[in-house]
């Protein structure tokens, strides 16, 4: 029965040291806003950013393909009959699709 009392002396001696690591046991990992989760959300903030980015160079470089595009009829014309699969009036066009 000593080790125990010794024991309870010793919390009650040391209680706000205990209420102090449960509250940073609880903020740190426990809660639902915990900085743990708080990380994790800056993490994939940051991952979304980068994708953000990565999609801007991409959205520019179309741009500047479509105002390429735009300035020669040619062009256009090779990317539809490409692309989308187009044809003139007086010709065939036949698809081979690779199967994989």
């Amino acid at each position: 029965m000593a080790p125990l009392a010794n024991i309870g002396r010793f919390v009650l001696k040391h209680k706000y040291l205990f209420t102090i690591a449960f509250f940073l046991l609880v903020v740190g990992l426990l809660d639902n806003n915990s900085l743990f989760y708080r990380y994790q959300l800056h993490q994939r903030n940051q991952e979304m950013i980068e994708q953000i980015a990565n999609y801007d160079k991409q959205y520019e470089a179309d741009s500047e393909r479509m105002r390429e595009l735009s300035q020669s009829p040619k062009a256009v014309e090779d990317v539809a009959r490409v692309s989308l699969v187009m044809k003139k009036d007086n010709e065939d066009v036949y698809l081979i699709e690779e199967q994989k």
